[in-house]
Formats: C-alpha cells, structure tokens, sequence
C-alpha cells in the first residue's frame, strides 16, 4: 500500500462517500418519526442537532464496513444511527458553558443558545437514552450478538471511554498533562466511539476475531487522527488569537496535540496514525476501498 504521504491532495472530498450520508439522513429522519407523543419542546432540540448536518462519520464508517464485509448496509442501519444519537448528545453537552462554552455548531447557534441550558441537557440525555433502545428495538439479531454490541458501545462511552476523556479534557490545563495523558484523553473523548463503529459493524456482520481485531486498530487509529486534524482545522481557523467559529478569544491552555506537540509535528503524528490504520486492514479478506478513502480523507479534509 502506497505511502499516506503519496496521496493526491487534489480532491480530499472526493474521497469520502457522500451518497451514504443522504441515506444516514433519511433514515435518521424516520427514526425520529416514531416518537408521537414527546412534549415539542424537547422534540425541537432533538430534531435541531440530529438533523442539522454534518459528515455522519461515524455512521458512515458503520455502513461501509459492513458493505466491505458483504452485509447488507441496511441490516446494520439502526446500530449506525444509535452511534450517531450518541455523538449529537456528546455534542450538545460538550458545547455547555459548564463545558467548551461553544456557542455555534456547524455554523449555526448551539443548542443551549437556541434552546436553553436545561432543554439542551434533556435533550442530550434522551439522545443517550435512546440509543441504546434504537438498538433493542430495531436492530435484528441473535440476542448474545446484541449483548455484545451494547457492551462495545458503553465501554466506548461511559467511565471507560468518552465522559472519562472529556472529564480530563475539562480538568487539566495544557501545562498539567503530559503527551501520554494527551494521548489516551483524545483516544477516549474521541477514538473509542469512532472504533465502535467499524467494529460493532464487523460483529454484527459476523467477522473472525482476527478480522475484527484489525479493524478495532484501524479504528482507533483514524478515530485519534481525526481528533488531530479537527484540531489542526480549528487552529487554522483561529485569527489574531479570535475564534471565528464562536466569535470569541482562543484559549492558550487547549489539551490538543498543536498547541502541546506543535503544528508540524502533530501533522506527523496523524499521516503516521493513518498509516497505521491502512496497515492494518491491508490484508484483510474483504473490500476495504471504502475504508481505506475515508481514512485519507481523514488526514486530507479541509473541513
């Protein structure tokens, strides 16, 4: 396999498979038809995030594994659309002044500032909820199968994964936490739940343990190269020390790998993080085109 630094730059977006995020949409939208009786000013915050665009990257690495693997994308479509429940309600509490503080997301007001604080945490915590019964209720198969997926995903998102990485996001400052630490945080807060979306796809897809442990590697590699690039962008972004996106001063004590490593070296250690990532699904017995462009679209995005 080619080398990452190799890849043509001409076109990151045409890496990526855009077609999968209008039928995630779609799909996400009849989800949210099922709920009838939900006071509306609870359902208007729900409907505000999950339906307010993005890459569905998560999702989208869920169908594309299990088309690689020869199962129907469908067949994993409600476990795909839980893990995009759960990244929205990350979302919406992430941008909480208790939190990041942030008052945009993807262009448009937060959820709080739209909202307020108190329907954007209910929001959020139905989100959370509601995944894990998206799962129960509508996704098809063998019961020990299911078990298992649900256990990958509270791992992935409880005290082991993603709230033990933003509670050390929230209460370190850059000059208290080491590279190390700065590692497993983004590795938690943020590559554990892209991970469960290759590999809870792979179990339902009924793949040998060996292929799903290379996929497990492949994922958590591109899921801390994400992380990296979305930091790169965000610095990028940043003008004057102003933060355009939330139109407010830019934190000098941000736990990111270019404020702490350093631009170059961050870019560094993202090409190597999807090198990885390339390798190890290289000699996988499937058809990994899918995966393999979303990860060089991971380190080539402009956005």
């Amino acid at each position: 396999m080619n080398s990452v630094k190799n890849i043509s730059k001409k076109n990151p977006e045409s890496l990526y498979p855009s077609y999968l995020v209008n039928i995630i949409n779609d799909r996400l939208n009849d989800y949210l038809k099922d709920y009838k009786d939900i006071p509306e000013g609870l359902l208007k915050p729900i409907n505000y995030c999950l339906l307010g665009g993005g890459k569905r990257l998560r999702p989208v690495l869920c169908l594309s594994t299990a088309k690689g693997l020869g199962c129907e994308m469908d067949y994993v479509m409600p476990t795909a659309c839980a893990i995009e429940f759960i990244h929205n309600y990350s979302l919406i509490h992430d941008d909480l002044p208790a939190i990041d503080n942030d008052d945009f997301r993807r262009g448009r007001p937060s959820c709080h500032k739209k909202f307020g604080e108190a329907s954007a945490i209910l929001a959020g915590d139905a989100l959370f909820a509601e995944a894990f019964g998206l799962i129960i209720k509508k996704q098809d198969c063998i019961p020990e199968t299911k078990v298992k997926i649900l256990r990958e995903i509270i791992e992935a998102t409880g005290l082991s994964g993603m709230v033990s990485g933003q509670f050390v996001d929230i209460s370190t400052s850059r000059s208290g936490i080491s590279k190390k630490s700065l590692e497993k945080m983004h590795f938690d807060k943020t590559a554990r739940l892209i991970d469960v979306s290759v590999t809870s796809s792979a179990i339902l897809c009924n793949a040998e343990d060996e292929i799903i442990r290379k996929l497990k590697i492949y994922g958590q590699n591109i899921g801390t190269a994400f992380q990296i690039t979305d930091d790169i962008l965000d610095m990028k972004e940043s003008e004057g020390g102003i933060d355009v996106k939330n139109k407010k001063p830019v934190s000098q004590e941000k736990n990111t790998f270019p404020y702490v490593w350093g631009l170059e070296i961050s870019k560094k250690i993202a090409e190597r993080k999807i090198e990885n990532a390339l390798n190890a699904i290289k000699g996988i017995d499937m058809d990994f085109t899918l995966l393999e462009n979303i990860a060089k679209f991971i380190l080539l995005r402009k956005a």
